[in-house]
Formats: structure tokens, C-alpha cells, sequence
């Protein structure tokens, strides 16, 4: 506002009583009441303003002197200090108007000048309180966290005591109200966190046995057995699929595009020991007796893994994740090493394309240091697929979302096959997981999950979204409606109820221009 020089206001019939109301410092929320001639603006050596009679005090603390007139003060500040109003710096004499905010020196504590007519109770109104907390949060707090819980303990304290009687009442109720509710979203969440608990502990305990059978025979009931199981699992997101793909919306032609260029990943890995570069093998010398060396007899101790991966670019790479192709991060190194320090190493990767029949081996040819992305390179041209199309734009929460990849694995495929299917496969009652595969992919089992979401958070590392998906769909593309790729699918977050977090399209443009670049 402009100066006022030294102006003075006509007398008006209508009086009032000013106050002062410090809002920031070691006298937070203290009123002061002006009802003399004159007053000293004071601020001592802890940033504590007082509004003090000028009687006994030492002239070298005075910040600003306040003159009567007639309904408000005129504001003089003393030579050698400043004071800002409303944001401007008060060079000369200054006729105070209600609402005005005093800041003594630049980013020193501040004050509100209010006046009340006689016989008022002095009460904020919700906007004053809120104005109030935030001016007053903005000089306390020293950083951006520290700005925001001041001014969240700030505004509590003063809608529960400075605002009228019925406006805390309404508060109340609707506090009353939001604890309820909470309560009620709490319970529920307790209840499904459980639900997802003992789902976890179905789920791991599958994948433990498929574990258990990798390099060994799988027999036609318990394939039969695992099919079962997985489909009880799997029905939910099994009937949301067929929905989906039934469907004749937006959402089934932009799977139905994309579906092709969605790859399915199955390897493995073993250990070698450093010093001799000889991979970790085993025996059986008796049924249930087994013999481990470094000897090179024997036959290599490999572990599997599956994830998902999808056609990135022109020259037909692969995009995934690198924990997908450094499954052994997660993993603990086997306690039968003899107590050596073994190495891991990738055996092998095997591609599987829908609708290809046979699989593509592959390799990594870059993994991130700072990112959970990786390449892989087919070794050899893939013809009819094209590279799914990265979105430069960012979405917003409540955008929609569509996930393709591979939960589960083997476990999801096998629970789509048919069972003559699986007897068809097992003529002699046994068949291996390799084997297993390529029989899928053969006979046209192996395309994606579809599963359908929203968006729930966007942050520079991560979107986070409720698409399901599950252990395995690691590094399938989260597209929107357009049939662009968003973002990566990078982690599940099953104490969350189901929220997954993706690595934005941004950070995978950044990695491949990072790699053309090397």
C-alpha cells in the first residue's frame, strides 16, 4: 500500500479497540491490546516483539513508535531499522488499516494489526486463521518440512482456540466425523493386509515348489496339481482378463496391439568360484544323496527365474528391469558352498514372442548403475513385432492405466492350458520345465496378463498405480489408453493392498540415450 505520509484519519462515530496479534517467534499467539497514546515496537535479543508504553525503556531497542489516531495508529519506525507492510518496505510515517502484516526487519517475526469494536471477544474468522498460520509458518520454519508442520500445529491450535464457539463445534463434528472414517478405512485395511498376507504365503509356497523342481521332472498330477492351485489364485484377474479381451472398448484394441510385443523371460543362473572360473556342479550318486564340487563333473546347479520384458526400440532390444536378469540380488547365495565365495553368472535367457514358436536366446547388453532398467539383445532379427512407443508426457493421478506382463510366471501359464493339453505333454508322466516352455509357446499359450488400474501418485522416481500384478511382471509395460508406454512395472508393494510402482518413461529415455551414447 502507499505511504500516508503524515496524513491523519477524520474522526468517524464508530470506534474501535486495535490489537496486536504477534504471529511468529517466542510469543507466538500473544494479543496485544492498544488503549494508550503511544507504543514502542520492541524486539529483543531471542526475536521476541513486544508492544510496550514507552516509559523506562531503552531507546536502542525501539524497532517502531505507534501514534494514536483517532480509530488506528500511525506507524513512525525509528532510524536505523525497517519494517515492511504487507510486503513493502514502510520508508516514511504509515496510517496502520485492519488486516495489515507487519514484518519487523526483512524476514524478522511478524504481526497482525486487527482492531475490534468495543465489547467484542476478539475471534478469528477460518481464512484470518489460516492467513495468520501461514505468514507465521513461513518465518519460523527454517526449511520446506519445517515450514508445513509448523503451520499444521499452528492452524490446529488456532481453530481449536482463537475461532468462534460454533465454528469449533462444527470442527468437532466433522473431526468426529474423519476419525470414523479412518477407523473404518484402517480396520479394512487391517483386514485385507491379512488377506494379502496369506495370499503371499500361497503364492511363495508355489513358487517354492516349482523352484524346488527346476533341472528335475515335473510328473502330469503335479502339473495337474499346480494348475489347479494357480487358477483358484489367479481367477480374479484371469476373469478381468477375459473382460478385457472380450471387450470391443479402447482398452482391448490398444492389448491387443501391444500383446505382441511383450515378452516372456525365462533363465537361469549359477555360481562359479572366482579363482578357477569353475561353475558350481552336483551329483547323485544314490537316490537323495547329493555330492557338490567345483571338478566339472557333473551337472551345473542352475536356479531359474521369469520376468517380463517388452520391444523397445527400432532395432527390436528388449526393455526390463535389471534386478529381472540379476535375479540373485534378491536371493541368498546357497549354504552349500563349502564355504566359498562363489560368483554369480547368467547360464542362459530364452525369449518366448506370442505367437512364435520357438524361443530367442538373449543377453544383456546394459544394465543401470543408478536405475532398475536393462537391454537385452535377441540374437537374431524377430520380424511382424514392433517397438512399443515411449510417452514423453506426464500423467496426472486418476489417469487410466493398462499392465501387460507375465505374474507368476510358468505358474499363470500352466493355469491357462488346458488339461489335455498337459497330458498331451507328459507320455511318459514326466516332462521338464525347459521343455514345459517350449511346448507352451508351441501351442500358442504364452501372451500377457492384462490387468487394468489407476494412477494413484506421480513422483520424479516412480508412478504408482493399484494395476495387480504379482512377482514375475517385472518389467512389463504399464501403457495408457493411447497405447503408449508410460512407464516400466519395477516393484509390488503387497502392504500397500496391491499398489505397484512403475519407473516413468522420462528415466527409460534418459537410459537409452545414455547407452547410444556409450
Amino acid at each position: 500500500m502507499p505511504d500516508s505520509g503524515n496524513n491523519r484519519p477524520t474522526a468517524t462515530t464508530k470506534k474501535y479497540i486495535p490489537y496486536f496479534v504477534i504471529l511468529s517467534g517466542p510469543r507466538r499467539g500473544h494479543s496485544e491490546i492498544l488503549d494508550q497514546k503511544t507504543y514502542h515496537i520492541v524486539m529483543g535479543a531471542d526475536e521476541a516483539v513486544r508492544i510496550m508504553a514507552p516509559d523506562g525503556e531503552r531507546i536502542e531497542e525501539v524497532q517502531a513508535t505507534l501514534h494514536r489516531a483517532t480509530d488506528t495508529y500511525e506507524l513512525e519506525v525509528m532510524p536505523g531499522h525497517s519494517i515492511w507492510v504487507n510486503g513493502e518496505q514502510v520508508k516514511a510515517n504509515r496510517l496502520l488499516h485492519p488486516g495489515d502484516l507487519l514484518e519487523i526487519g526483512h524476514g524478522g517475526p511478524v504481526v497482525r494489526y486487527r482492531p475490534y469494536p468495543p465489547g467484542a471477544v476478539p475471534r478469528k474468522t477460518f481464512s484470518e486463521a489460516v492467513a495468520d498460520c501461514i505468514n507465521g509458518a513461513r518465518v519460523d520454519g527454517h526449511t520446506g518440512l519445517g515450514k508445513m508442520s509448523r503451520f499444521l500445529v499452528n492452524v490446529t491450535y488456532d481453530l481449536a482456540t482463537h475461532t468462534t464457539l460454533w465454528f469449533r463445534v462444527w470442527v468437532l463434528v466433522i473431526i468426529s466425523i474423519l476419525v470414523i472414517t479412518v477407523a473404518t478405512l484402517v480396520l479394512q485395511s487391517f483386514q485385507m493386509h491379512r488377506r494379502v498376507a496369506t495370499e503371499d504365503v500361497r503364492i511363495g509356497s508355489i513358487e517354492e515348489k516349482l523352484e524346488q523342481q527346476t533341472g528335475k521332472s515335473l510328473s502330469q498330477q503335479e502339473l495337474l496339481a499346480l494348475q489347479g492351485e494357480v487358477k483358484s489364485r489367479l481367477a480374479d484377474t484371469m476373469e478381468r482378463l477375459e473382460k478385457l479381451e472380450a471387450g470391443s472398448n479402447k482398452a482391448s484394441r490398444v492389448i491387443a496391439k501391444a500383446a505382441p510385443s511383450v515378452v516372456f523371460l525365462l533363465g537361469s543362473y549359477g555360481y562359479v568360484d572366482p579363482a578357477t572360473d569353475q561353475l558350481f556342479r552336483y551329483t547323485e550318486p544314490a537316490p537323495g544323496v547329493m555330492k557338490y564340487n567345483f571338478d566339472g563333473e557333473g551337472r551345473v546347479f542352475e536356479l531359474t527365474f521369469t520376468g517380463t520384458a517388452f520391444v523397445g526400440t527400432q532395432s527390436g532390444t528388449l526393455l526390463t528391469n535389471r534386478h529381472v536378469v540379476e535375479p540373485w540380488r534378491a536371493q541368498p547365495v546357497p549354504d552349500i558352498t563349502q564355504g566359498r565365495q562363489l560368483a554369480p553368472v547368467i547360464l542362459g535367457i530364452l525369449a518366448y514372442y506370442p505367437g512364435k514358436n520357438d524361443p530367442v536366446p538373449v543377453e544383456v547388453i546394459h544394465a543401470g548403475e543408478q536405475v532398475d532398467l536393462a537391454l537385452l539383445k535377441p540374437a537374431r532379427d524377430i520380424t511382424g513385432v514392433l517397438p512399443l512407443e515411449l510417452e514423453s508426457a506426464v500423467p496426472q493421478p486418476g489417469d487410466e492405466i493398462l499392465l501387460l506382463g507375465y505374474p507368476a510366471g510358468l505358474r499363470a501359464l500352466v493355469a491357462r492350458a488346458s488339461p489335455e493339453f498337459l497330458t498331451s505333454i507328459t507320455p511318459d508322466g514326466l516332462t521338464e520345465v525347459w521343455l514345459l516352455a517350449q511346448r507352451l509357446a508351441t501351442e500358442g499359450y504364452i501372451k500377457p496378463l492384462a490387468s487394468s488400474g489407476i494412477i494413484s501418485q506421480v513422483t520424479d522416481q516412480f508412478i504408482v498405480y493399484d494395476a495387480e500384478t504379482t512377482f514375475g511382471g517385472s518389467g512389463g509395460p504399464v501403457l495408457d489408453l493411447a497405447g503408449h508406454v508410460i512407464a516400466i512395472n519395477a516393484a509390488v508393494l503387497p502392504e500397500f493392498s496391491g499398489s505397484n510402482m512403475g519407473i516413468p518413461a522420462a528415466h527409460v529415455q534418459n537410459f537409452l540415450s545414455g547407452f547410444r551414447e556409450k
